[in-house]
C-alpha cells in the first residue's frame, strides 16, 4: 500500500522539504506553486541546486536541462491558502524503519 505525508510550509520561508531520503522544492511559476521532486531523472542530481534559464531548469551535476511546464506538471498536488502551501508527498516506503516525518527547510538555491 502506498502511503503519503502531509507537508505543511510557510512559503516562501520555507521552500524544501526532505521525506525520508527524498528532497522536494517548491517553485512558483506564473503565480501557481509546485512541489517538486528534486532528483534528476538522468542520474538523480539535485535539481534544487540548478540554474533556471529560458523556462528550463539546469542539472547541477550533468548540464541536461529540464522544461520547468512539464516539471510542474508532474508535481504534487497542492493546496495553498495566502503564503500556507499544503502538499501530499509519498512516503518512502512502507517499512516502520523509514522516518517519514517531513523537514521543512529554506535550502532551495535555484539561480535567478
Amino acid at each position: 500500500m502506498n502511503r503519503s505525508v502531509r507537508v505543511e510550509l510557510n512559503w516562501p520561508a520555507e521552500n524544501t522539504v526532505v521525506v525520508g531520503e527524498r528532497h522536494y522544492f517548491v517553485y512558483d511559476r506564473g503565480g501557481a506553486v509546485h512541489v517538486i521532486a528534486s532528483s534528476c531523472a538522468h542520474r538523480g542530481g539535485p535539481l534544487h541546486l540548478g540554474e533556471v534559464e529560458d523556462g528550463r531548469l539546469r542539472c547541477p551535476w550533468h548540464g541536461n536541462t529540464v522544461r520547468l511546464d512539464r516539471l510542474c506538471a508532474r508535481a504534487a498536488a497542492v493546496i495553498q491558502r495566502g503564503s500556507r502551501v499544503i502538499a501530499y508527498l509519498p512516503a518512502e516506503s512502507d517499512s516502520p524503519a523509514t522516518d517519514p516525518t517531513p523537514v521543512v527547510t529554506n535550502a532551495i538555491v535555484l539561480a535567478r
